[in-house]
């Protein structure tokens, strides 16, 4: 039996469009696992708070410093360059796929790292729907981060096809009731729409 078709496509950005490579480099520098610097950032309530849209630039690059004794350097610089250019061919992906569905992005972000995505690619002309956590100020896995966007778009859970590299949102996706299909973050999204069979190429 062939799967229903979604009305969306909805992408997380770091991991799944946009390389994220924060956590590793944090990591190697300070001889840790990636998993301990998310750990670090998850009990940083000023993060979490930055994350949501509460706490404005200056708050958060101090926290930063502050979380990993950083140089005196410009740390928002240094958090910009770690989301680099998109994984290769997923502007065109994404393009064709406009043509065909109507596709949305989710993201936990922040104000530094939205206007730095928006200096590589326009997110609201890439995609039909632009979501940031920093924006409608609640972030993934809070079920309320899924049921916003649903809301404004239109449509039930079950109509919507998300790709997600972090296995915590992709469960809390599920159970909201999205289909979901998770991201290898080294790689991006193309091998998953391939596999889907949602590339014409």
């Amino acid at each position: 039996m062939t799967a229903p078709r979604p009305k969306i496509l909805l992408f997380d950005l770091g991991g799944v469009v946009v390389p994220w490579v924060g956590p590793e480099v944090l990591a190697a520098r300070y001889d840790l696992t990636r998993a301990e610097v998310i750990d670090r950032f998850a009990g940083s309530e000023i993060f979490n708070a930055y994350e949501r849209g509460e706490v404005g630039d200056a708050v958060f690059t101090a926290e930063l410093r502050q979380m990993f004794d950083l140089p005196d350097t410009d740390v928002g610089a240094l958090w910009n360059s770690w989301v680099e250019p998109p994984f290769p061919g997923v502007m065109d992906a994404l393009a064709a796929l406009k043509t065909r569905f109507t596709t949305a992005c989710l993201s936990n972000t922040n104000a530094l790292h939205w206007g730095h995505l928006n200096t590589m690619f326009k997110t609201d002309e890439v995609f039909h729907h632009a979501f940031a956590s920093h924006e409608i100020n609640v972030a993934k896995p809070d079920a309320d981060s899924y049921h916003i966007p649903l809301a404004e778009m239109g449509v039930a859970a079950e109509n919507v096809w998300f790709f997600e590299d972090t296995t915590v949102n992709v469960e809390a996706a599920r159970k909201v009731g999205m289909t979901v299909h998770q991201v290898d973050r080294a790689v991006g999204v193309m091998p998953v729409l391939r596999r889907l069979g949602l590339l014409t190429d």
